[in-house]
């Protein structure tokens, strides 16, 4: 079981570490568009995932769990460090442009508080990318994955949750299908697996990629029409 920051930077370390980390920021920089100026808020073990899009000109707030920790030698001039408590972010409303979020929902002790705090941290509009076990796959199961420290989703599961909570879902993505075993054979036939795996069991791919978008309520109460307001719209309908 993962339960600490050190765990998750060993297995991202290991080929089979580097190849979910390959695969899922292949996808991520699809998706992931940041402009000068804008914050982005890392949660869970997802700074590395930034690798591979481009962060010019831009503030990372790297987000960690009291439970799992984190690790100083992560500062540098576009980054801060934030421990904190899940339920209760640091930060101040509409403040993020962006949030990330990689082992740390699934880790989340009141998953219904967690969302609702991204919700009020990010700006109106803002996006917030989403890594989520598949409560289906050997990924959510096997004590080797770093996805099988908490609770796995279906993906009828990540549309409510994302509903009840204010956000837009725009895309869920299935992603990994290769399985959760530190093979030569499997890593280097690991494009096969994927496509022959996304076609005949779609269904048990390892991780969900869900990417949100935070929606804004408008009023909208209506006035009820008085009597004369009636008597008018018949008039003009005749």
């Amino acid at each position: 079981m993962y339960q600490d920051y050190n765990e998750y930077e060993k297995f991202y370390q290991t080929e089979l570490g580097k190849n979910v980390q390959y695969f899922i920021s292949s996808q991520l920089k699809k998706y992931i568009y940041l402009y000068d100026g804008d914050t982005i808020g890392c949660f869970g073990f997802s700074h590395n995932y930034l690798n591979h899009v481009k962060v010019n000109k831009i503030k990372i707030f790297n987000c960690f769990s009291k439970k799992v920790g984190a690790k100083k030698s992560l500062e540098n001039n576009q980054s801060i460090n934030i421990l904190l408590e899940e339920e209760k972010l640091p930060i101040e409303d509409l403040f993020l442009n962006h949030v990330l979020s990689i082992h740390y929902l699934e880790n989340s002790s009141n998953l219904k508080k967690t969302l609702r705090e991204f919700w009020r941290v990010l700006a109106p509009e803002g996006k917030a990318y989403i890594i989520l076990p598949n409560k289906k796959s050997s990924w959510s199961h096997s004590s080797k994955s770093p996805f099988s420290s908490g609770f796995g989703f279906s993906k009828q599961q990540i549309y409510k949750i994302l509903e009840d909570n204010f956000f837009e879902t725009q895309f869920v993505e299935r992603l990994i299908y290769f399985p959760p075993w530190n093979y030569k054979f499997i890593l280097k036939n690991k494009f096969f697996f994927e496509k022959i795996g996304s076609y005949f069991w779609r269904f048990f791919n390892g991780v969900y990629l869900c990417v949100i978008k935070k929606r804004i309520y408008a009023s909208t109460a209506k006035r009820s029409l008085s009597f004369s307001d009636k008597v008018r719209i018949i008039k003009k309908v005749d």
